[in-house]
């Protein structure tokens, strides 16, 4: 018979997990004790056993005791678990890739393997990436804040619109489109009456677009913007529109295998108008590179994490994009960091994937100290930033001047 409460003990053997486990969640303050007996033993009920099988699934997601007591803290059950399954979810998916290279590594013959091996390799590094997401919102700002040192002369929205070269009357798709920053930030300089679908894998993401949108709607209403919003994978890409005078892909093409990415640029060409173009931003090998030789001074030797844009960057983007486009065209934004905050530059660091976020967290004061002589107002630390878009044409003859 089921009983409404149960002491440790109980369940420990109700669960399978083992009364020391139990024992160090309650010390580390995870698992709180719904009441007492007269004699002083911990009770734990209904509440308790979902808190459990909240604090096994994010262990086995590989989160720290302390990341899951500050989740636990913030998010309330249903949410917890529409995150924890869509994680999950995208690991499957993971795993499904991982065997599909696995599979095909074994039919081509043993000099081509080198090439699968080493895809193989980076597929299983992409596990850190995909966990991030779990926290991409805090990490996301952390990110984004070192960027106000940015020496452009142009913000980067307003360098990509150029680039966009939007007019009257476009209809355009946005794949990965984040929170939709890019329109909100450039609402006031966008032509009228366009028609503009917004799409993202991360539903979260497509709520913030939404939120963004909304706030501005009735200006958007005045200019005769239409925006929908579809949550859609990039990797299994399907669309039923089509006659797009613009298909944007910003900082996002290297989120997508390398098996999937060319699948997902013919597509992209399919969806295309004769005139129209393709847009795709990412970055360069040379990005903050000077950012982890500040690093590797003061923790020589540590793993510095890899970017996540090797397989699509400024260097090799270009040819994946030949096999498909007349015509391809990559731009550089003239675009540097000069830093005057040692905070800034802790916080991205500690925002960043693998292990050096968390070396560096346990050497916190030493490592901000030696940030605080290096960087300062009088001391700007330069950071290069290699950024950029590609812009490709179905027709040698549509690009526009």
């Amino acid at each position: 018979m089921k009983k409404e409460f149960y002491t440790a003990g109980e369940l420990a053997r109700l669960t399978g997990v083992s009364y020391k486990t139990i024992r160090h969640y309650q010390q580390k303050g995870l698992l709180e004790p719904e009441k007492f007996t007269d004699g002083g033993y911990r009770l734990y009920g209904a509440r308790t056993v979902e808190l459990l099988e909240r604090i096994l699934m994010l262990k086995y997601l590989d989160f720290s005791l302390d990341e899951i007591k500050k989740m636990l803290g913030e998010e309330d059950a249903k949410a917890a678990f529409e995150k924890q399954e869509k994680l999950l979810r995208a690991q499957k998916a993971h795993i499904e890739q991982l065997l599909t290279a696995v599979e095909e590594m074994q039919k081509v013959q043993k000099e081509e393997q080198w090439e699968k091996m080493l895809g193989i390799i980076r597929m299983t590094q992409q596990k850190e990436e995909i966990i991030k997401q779990y926290k991409e919102s805090d990490n996301l700002q952390k990110r984004i804040n070192i960027h106000a040192y940015s020496t452009s002369k142009t913000d980067w929205f307003q360098w990509v619109l150029d680039g966009l070269q939007l007019s009257r009357g476009m209809k355009i798709l946005d794949i990965g489109c984040g929170n939709g920053k890019l329109w909100v930030a450039m609402r006031d300089k966008l032509p009228t009456d366009l028609e503009v679908i917004l799409a993202d894998n991360s539903e979260k993401m497509l709520q913030a677009a939404m939120r963004e949108i909304e706030e501005h709607a009735k200006l958007y209403e005045e200019k005769r913007i239409h925006f929908s919003f579809l949550q859609i994978d990039a990797e299994n890409f399907q669309i039923v529109e089509e006659g797009f005078d613009r298909v944007i892909a910003n900082h996002m093409l290297y989120h997508v295998s390398n098996e999937k990415r060319q699948d997902l640029l013919q597509k992209c060409a399919i969806l295309l108008k004769e005139d129209g173009m393709f847009y795709a931003s990412t970055v360069g090998n040379t990005h903050m590179r000077e950012l982890f030789q500040l690093i590797e001074v003061f923790e020589p030797g540590v793993e510095l994490p890899t970017w996540m844009s090797e397989d699509f960057e400024l260097e090799n983007g270009g040819k994946q994009l030949e096999k498909v486009f007349s015509k391809v065209i990559v731009e550089e934004q003239e675009n540097d960091l000069l830093v005057s905050d040692p905070q800034a530059i802790y916080d991205y660091v500690d925002s960043l994937p693998g292990k050096i976020s968390e070396i560096l967290r346990q050497k916190k004061n030493g490592w901000m100290k030696y940030l605080e002589r290096n960087v300062s107002e009088d001391m700007p630390y330069f950071i290069h930033k290699s950024t950029g878009a590609f812009k490709a044409f179905k027709e040698v003859a549509c690009e526009k001047s």
